[in-house]
């Protein structure tokens, strides 16, 4: 199999892509912008526009491609193999596809192929004798793989066919990306065409640019015929509203080359959109005129074609697999886009080519495979200083942590990691987010919790009801208690959290409480809209009133609310008012005066009977009047979990400053002194202690651990981010202490199925 290079070479927009235009000069001294296609008189003015690009921050480059080249990824390509195989002509006979763990190990033995032998910027490029031995071996190889069959399958489709494959593909891949990056104001349309040993291709690739950075946000693969054939608009208004249709509610510059002007004469799909059009002179224009390493790219790129891009009949250049190599391609240069944009500060730069080979060789799980191991591609540590690109405060570890882990002769993490508890394991840091981790660690030792949400029956509705947040938080549980590895990584579980909860999508420091609280509420809402399917399916006739107060019911309000009482009584004519109060966490205050103190001086500090004077008085329906009012608070429905926070953080005068009050805590908490007089001495008043969050360090800038207790080990560990150690019980007690989460009842061994 001789090699054969594969370039993809900017273009001009052609005459038959878009109306000609006789006096294109004329035409654009009305304006930069196409009025009807992306502005109209509805849309304001381009009044503000967002400073930069923002994004997500892996540990390893293989980590982040895999990210996007997930398993939903490959089935958007083989779905319709099994159909073609077996000659099958009807849409309706495809069948769901689900990859085995050896099926996707084939998948990324054959992308490492494609990928292995690098990709060059520029079209002076040349494959000599060496790459055509190496392709000796690896045709072996692939003529053994069940995924490289596929695909040669799908060639014998038509065209049109081939081209809404890779059109589904390339949409999974743009949905990921706008979950890893955010791109700044500035973007560009640029339009490329295939070629093969200087053969032009049919297969036309047009990409929307991120011009600051080189960030490929969205690509498109087509053929100017078939577009043609599919509707009677402009080839170009076609390939420019699928690029632009997921930013078309942000504000964004887009420049596009003056060879698409059309003078205006378009529908006018953009109407209200915020998009503005300006048109630059070149097609070979970038967004620097010497452009650096970093969007050389955007130019051209050339590789060699280990696919066969041979129609099997005609002899012609295939569409499907040259459109498969630049996607794949993609995918490589935005990985190495985000690893250069997170390692710059680092001071190790790696070049595209060789960038390229390295992440190859890391997907090659194939041992026939011959492939350089070159040195890992690993992202910056969250413990380096390289993050001071992306937040100017460093994740300050904690000094004894960091001591634990560097102590020689210190076995507990290698052992913990050969020994792989299940529900015992370490969670990589992507940013500062120690207090992620402490929280997901909490919740991951919640026993009732995970059981509840691994129940298969649960699984299936929540995929059913599209619950987005609760199905990765529930993906994390099963990689947590029933993976392989002794660590992993919650990089899926925080881009969706932030893309729910923007104000967590930054790198710097949070409060673990603030984010435990609107994780639960997250998932919350996520199970209610399982629990309301579940009450629409049921055919028995159901009081309206019970059908709706069991939809607001789940397993974290069962689990996590309680109810407090609350007395006014009038000072003045002794007229008593009764109400009550929902919570899920406690706040309590922490005594003054004293360095040292108790969890039960907390509690009786926050149950304290209170009196309203001055300004805070209360209005006494009775007297009519505002009067000193005393406050009585006692709990009125202890919780199964209960959930308390230490308010370390507070003012000292005009200052922020944090409360180091060493606050001592037992393993049981006795609530009887603090229920209201009709709850009092019953059997659950005692709870036991199971999950610990401590926060060391500053006011701004910290660092969260949790310590745990496993059901399963009947053991307490400490989770350092991706660190873990077991602990004594003596060693759960700590002057950190931030939060404390009490369980009614002990937990015994979760029953989880494959456990």
């Amino acid at each position: 199999m001789k090699a054969k290079a594969l370039s993809v070479r900017e273009c001009a927009w052609f005459t038959e892509e878009c109306h000609q235009v006789n006096d294109l000069e004329d035409a654009q001294r009305d304006g930069l912008c196409l009025p009807n296609i992306f502005r109209s008189k509805k849309v304001k003015p381009l009044t503000r526009i967002q400073t930069g690009p923002t994004y997500q921050v892996y540990y390893t480059a293989k980590e982040l491609l895999l990210e996007v080249l997930d398993r939903a990824a490959v089935r958007e390509l083989i779905r319709r193999a099994a159909r073609v195989k077996s000659g099958a002509k009807s849409q309706n006979r495809e069948q769901s596809v689900d990859l085995s763990e050896g099926e996707y190990a084939e998948v990324l033995t054959c992308f490492s192929i494609v990928l292995q032998s690098g990709l060059s910027v520029g079209e002076n490029c040349s494959f000599g004798p060496e790459l055509s031995l190496k392709m000796d071996g690896w045709q072996g190889v692939l003529k053994r793989n069940s995924f490289q069959t596929s695909l040669l399958s799908l060639t014998r489709l038509e065209d049109g066919e081939k081209l809404e494959i890779l059109s589904a593909f390339c949409s999974h891949v743009t949905r990921q990306y706008q979950v890893l990056y955010t791109p700044g104001p500035n973007l560009a349309v640029k339009k490329y065409r295939l070629v093969s040993q200087q053969s032009p291709c049919s297969l036309h690739l047009a990409l929307l640019c991120d011009t600051s950075t080189g960030f490929i946000c969205n690509l498109f693969l087509y053929c100017p015929e078939q577009l043609q054939k599919q509707s009677r608009k402009p080839v170009v208004e076609q390939v420019v509203g699928h690029l632009l249709r997921p930013f078309c509610s942000h504000r964004h510059l887009v420049q596009l080359d003056k060879s698409a002007w059309m003078e205006g004469r378009h529908t006018d799909i953009f109407s209200g959109s915020r998009i503005e059009i300006s048109f630059v002179p070149s097609a070979q224009q970038t967004c620097e005129d010497s452009p650096s390493e970093l969007i050389a790219h955007l130019q051209d790129w050339t590789g060699p074609a280990l696919f066969p891009l041979s129609d099997l009949k005609g002899g012609t250049v295939d569409v499907f697999l040259p459109g498969l190599w630049a996607a794949l391609h993609i995918i490589c240069i935005n990985t190495f886009v985000l690893h250069t944009l997170q390692s710059s500060g680092s001071g190790r730069q790696v070049q595209l080519p060789e960038f390229t080979r390295a992440l190859a060789s890391q997907l090659a799980v194939d041992s026939s495979v011959t492939v350089p191991v070159l040195q890992r591609l690993n992202s910056t540590s969250c413990q380096e200083a390289s993050l001071t690109n992306l937040s100017k405060q460093r994740i300050n570890t904690s000094s004894s942590a960091r001591m634990e882990r560097e102590k020689p002769g210190s076995s507990s993490p290698v052992r913990l990691q050969r020994l792989n508890r299940p529900g015992v394991c370490g969670l990589d840091n992507s940013g500062n987010s120690c207090y992620l981790n402490a929280v997901l660690q909490c919740l991951c030792s919640t026993v009732p919790l995970v059981e509840n949400l691994l129940n298969q029956d649960t699984r299936k509705e929540l995929a059913r009801s599209k619950c987005r947040m609760a199905e990765v938080f529930v993906r994390l549980l099963q990689e947590m208690w029933l993976g392989r590895s002794s660590r992993c990584s919650p990089v899926e579980a925080r881009s969706v959290l932030t893309s729910i909860l923007p104000q967590f999508n930054n790198y710097s420091q949070q409060d673990a409480q603030e984010l435990l609280l609107f994780l639960l509420n997250a998932l919350h809402e996520d199970l209610k809209k399982v629990s309301k399917r579940q009450i629409k399916q049921q055919r028995q006739v159901q009081n309206r009133n019970n059908a709706t107060a069991a939809g607001e019911s789940t397993i974290v309000s069962h689990l996590f609310e309680g109810q407090l009482s609350y007395m006014t009584l009038c000072m003045h004519c002794d007229h008593e008012a009764h109400s009550t109060q929902t919570f899920t966490v406690l706040s309590l205050p922490i005594p003054t005066g004293s360095i040292k103190c108790s969890i039960q001086d907390c509690l009786a500090l926050f149950f304290e009977q209170t009196v309203l004077t001055g300004g805070e008085q209360m209005l006494c329906s009775v007297c009519g009047l505002r009067r000193e009012t005393t406050v009585l608070t006692c709990l009125d429905k202890p919780p199964e979990i209960l959930m308390l926070h230490l308010k370390r953080f507070g003012c000292k005068g005009k200052n922020q400053v944090k409360l180091k009050n060493n606050v001592l805590f037992s393993m049981k908490l006795d609530l009887n002194p603090f229920l209201c007089s009709s709850l009092q001495n019953i059997t659950y008043s005692s709870y036991h202690l199971y999950a610990v969050v401590n926060h060391s360090g500053h006011l701004n800038m910290g660092h969260y651990t949790a310590v745990c207790h496993s059901s399963l080990t009947r053991t307490w560990h400490c989770f350092d981010d991706s660190a873990v150690r077991e602990v004594q019980d003596s060693h759960v007690q700590s002057p950190n202490a931030y939060m404390l989460l009490y369980s009614r009842k002990p937990f015994q061994k979760p029953k989880i199925s494959g456990l």
